[in-house]
């Protein structure tokens, strides 16, 4: 059996998105187990059965593809964070890549079948695997954006924001493999940014929208400039000059423009005004208050957020809208 000194990670780490029952704290304690694997060992192997889930405690995993000309690094997973290999997650499929240790790694593992067996017996597994695997897929959708679209600066301010107390253990060539540069264009940009103190610099209006539309942070209601600014990490007085600059908004009236089109979005593709009160419809689409809804709504859309959606339904005729297309893509 597993001391709560060695299992403390696992559990706040678990605990910190749901709480755990006791008797949950008990199957851990009792069916997982330690591993170490050293420098350059395989944790898996391409073509094998993945059989465990693990909870890397200290050390760093990545996933490898190789073919006979190149090796591409296809993950990184650090101390904090779970891993399984994906598409064998559940024991019944071989793993795609080899998983290999960057540096000595200590582990804990569990049994893929019996870990799984456990959402049938507690709840709270459900609610917690389910957020870490959204949190999982949200990256990866996230980063191969990025990787496509995003220019180097993007993709360093990516790398700096995923892995902010590994930057200096993750190596060089690993880095550059996961972020699809050559080691050297990796190593220009570092030593371009050493003596850079703001992330402004290299956060484009691209990454800002990029996010803003994949994480939607403006339904966040009474979110803050602070609040938005961690979220790119960087300072609020920062975030605040490239609102101007990329978008010549201030913040309130940035974030106001994605929740009316937001609302003008869903709605329109809901057909379901009907079910919700005036001031519902701002609720849902972030807005905390309803006059701020209104006199958002009115300024963009040219009219009540009533007699736009009467309008929609053909209940009365347009009476001086604007143009709603120029509102959606603005």
């Amino acid at each position: 059996m597993l001391s709560l000194a060695i299992l403390g990670p696992v559990l706040n780490r678990l605990s910190s998105i749901h709480p755990l029952s006791e008797e949950l704290y008990k199957e851990f304690e009792t069916n997982a187990f330690e591993i170490s694997v050293k420098k350059n060992e395989y944790l898996m192997r391409k073509g094998e059965l993945s059989k465990y889930v693990y909870f890397v405690m200290t050390g760093i995993i990545t996933g490898r593809i190789s073919n006979r000309d190149e090796t591409i690094i296809s993950f990184i997973t650090v101390d904090g964070e779970f891993l399984s290999a994906i598409e064998g997650m559940y024991g019944d499929k071989p793993c795609l890549e080899d998983v290999v240790a960057v540096e000595d790694s200590r582990l804990l593992a569990m049994s893929s079948t019996y870990f799984h067996s456990l959402y049938n017996i507690f709840p709270e597994m459900n609610v917690i695997f389910r957020q870490v695997l959204e949190a999982y897929y949200a990256d990866a959708h996230y980063r191969s954006i990025f990787i496509r679209m995003g220019s180097l600066a993007d993709k360093y301010a990516y790398f700096l924001k995923a892995f902010p107390n590994h930057v200096n253990r993750i190596p060089l060539s690993v880095a550059a493999s996961f972020l699809n540069l050559k080691d050297a264009t990796l190593q220009k940009m570092i030593s371009k940014t050493r003596d850079q103190k703001v992330l402004d610099q290299q956060l484009s209006r691209e990454s800002i929208l990029i996010s803003m539309e994949m994480f939607e942070p403006y339904l966040q209601k009474k979110l803050t400039l602070y609040q938005l600014a961690c979220h790119f990490n960087i300072k609020p007085h920062e975030l605040s000059h490239l609102l101007n600059e990329y978008f010549n908004e201030n913040f309130n009236s940035f974030i106001n423009g994605y929740r009316i089109r937001y609302i003008l979005k869903h709605f329109a593709v809901q057909h379901s005004p009907g079910q919700y009160s005036m001031e519902g419809m701002g609720r849902h689409g972030g807005f905390s208050s309803k006059s701020t809804f209104f006199t958002e709504f009115k300024k963009r859309v040219g009219c009540t957020p009533q007699i736009h959606f009467k309008q929609q339904k053909g209940l009365i005729n347009p009476v001086g809208s604007s143009d709603l297309s120029a509102v959606l893509s603005s």
